[in-house]
């Protein structure tokens, strides 16, 4: 269990800050214009508490999966973080693309882009964090 808690802080910590630049270049604009396109529909600035309830589900899913499948270093880490978040971020993009008008494909092909890099310092973290705390 400790070394869960430990690579889901780690996680947590280093994606926190990585993702300083993408929000401000990217996510904070594209939010504030689609609010907007779409007052009262999509919020100027995230809910706080909704984005942490999300993120702290898909890092434990994250940390739990790595460690059944074994990885325990930055590098294996990194390389499933990318295809993960990859993966995962296509499914939230088209899957929100079929449900709405909101979002172009221009910015649910940047956002997979960003998820794979963002994917690949989750990754790396998770897979140095149940290495070194096993």
């Amino acid at each position: 269990m400790k070394k869960y808690i430990i690579a889901f802080i780690s996680c947590f910590v280093s994606v926190s800050i990585a993702s300083i630049i993408p929000t401000i270049l990217f996510y904070q604009p594209e939010q504030a214009e689609l609010s907007k396109i779409f007052p009262g529909v999509v919020n100027e600035v995230p809910d706080p508490l909704f984005i942490l309830v999300s993120a702290s589900a898909l890092i434990t899913l994250w940390v739990i999966t790595f460690d059944k499948m074994g990885i325990t270093n930055l590098k294996n880490g990194s390389i499933t973080g990318i295809w993960f978040g990859a993966l995962t971020f296509t499914f939230f993009g088209f899957q929100f693309m079929a449900l709405t008008n909101i979002v172009s494909i221009q910015f649910a092909l940047t956002d997979i882009f960003i998820s794979a890099i963002m994917g690949a310092i989750q990754g790396g973290a998770i897979g140095w964090s149940l290495g070194r705390f096993a």
